[in-house]
């Protein structure tokens, strides 16, 4: 089904207003192209997405780079964790052609770079993927990005760790929050124990634990819902109908 977007430059909106959900694009336009690269985001633009998804993580040299696995063995052919290679180390591997052949020298980019590459009001969702004692130098790094970038109103930072949007919210309270969640996770996360911590903008669970009735409680509360792992035969009007402010799918083709 193809749609009209709405006219949306920021993440800043008020709670079941738009015409219908946004369309944001998971790790990118991933039916087009290798999920986190430069392509997969130009793609998800190309084709109408409202804005992407991606996954931070900080390097061993404190650059935040996009990536979603905390090993790099699945999308890149390099092995280890993303932590433990310098910005340099992971320039230097292949991230495309696992996906195919004609990705091949397709490379890990920084978050500035996947700014630079799309539009200035064009949507970002940035997951902050940390844990333990990397939190406030990956919040610092990915900060640094967002300010050079002036991608203030653009972007928002989201995580399944509240302990990561507590120190979002205190070193950049001017960028908005969204608070990831699910049922398959442990009790402190999936019944969103520390989401005081976290004091977030936007909710976003899995499509398993949203239910029309949670919608209309945030949305009570002044906070918009953002879907995920919504996917192929989903009904977009009836979502929209619903009042559901947006959705982050891996199959654009089932909306655009």
């Amino acid at each position: 089904m193809s749609v009209t977007s709405p006219a949306v430059r920021g993440w800043n909106i008020a709670p079941g207003s738009l015409p219908r959900p946004l369309i944001i694009a998971h790790r990118g336009d991933v039916e087009s192209a290798p999920e986190n690269t430069l392509a997969a985001f130009r793609s998800a633009a190309e084709r109408g997405a409202d804005g992407v998804e991606l996954d931070v993580r900080l390097t061993k040299d404190g650059r935040a780079v996009v990536m979603h696995d905390r090993l790099i063995n699945r999308t890149t052919n390099g092995h280890g964790p993303a932590g433990a290679h310098t910005l340099a180390q992971l320039r230097e591997l292949d991230a495309g052609s696992w996906f195919h052949p004609k990705f091949k020298g397709a490379v890990v980019p920084t978050l500035g770079e996947v700014f630079d590459a799309l539009p200035p009001d064009f949507l970002v969702s940035v997951e902050l993927k940390v844990r333990g004692w990397g939190v406030k130098p990956l919040v610092r790094a990915t900060l640094e990005a967002i300010s050079r970038s002036n991608r203030w109103n653009s972007a928002m930072a989201a995580s399944f760790n509240p302990v990561a949007l507590f120190f979002m919210r205190r070193m950049g309270p001017r960028l908005a929050r969204g608070y990831i969640w699910s049922a398959r996770h442990p009790l402190p996360i999936s019944r969103r124990w520390l989401s005081p911590l976290a004091k977030p903008d936007w909710m976003d669970p899995d499509l398993h634990t949203f239910t029309p009735k949670l919608l209309e409680r945030f949305h009570r509360q002044g906070k918009p819902v953002l879907a995920w792992d919504v996917d192929a035969g989903q009904d977009l009007e009836g979502l929209g109908a619903m009042g559901l402010d947006g959705v982050v799918t891996d199959t654009l083709s089932a909306f655009l």
